[in-house]
């Protein structure tokens, strides 16, 4: 096995597909968790929370990860795999 040097970059898989994530946060009390923890808030009722992940519809070729309405304002979360 080579031991990594400086100069070289740990290889990156460019086709690795956002599946777990979209999985992951495709569950409300999930979703309501990561939002606290990115917003620094404490929303506890997940009623509140309407997924709106857009899956194959008005283009064909677009869709995003994770798309959600909370408190009157539309959250979009994108997965990077690179």
């Amino acid at each position: 096995m080579k031991e990594m040097t400086p100069k070289m970059e740990a290889p990156v898989n460019a086709k690795h597909k956002d599946t777990v994530f979209r999985m992951l946060y495709s569950n409300k009390e999930t979703l309501l968790e990561l939002y606290n923890a990115l917003n620094g808030t404490d929303y506890r009722t997940v009623e509140d929370l309407e997924i709106t992940t857009l899956e194959n519809a008005v283009y064909l070729s677009m869709k995003n990860d994770v798309s959600f309405l909370l408190d009157a304002k539309m959250m979009l979360y994108e997965h990077q795999s690179t």
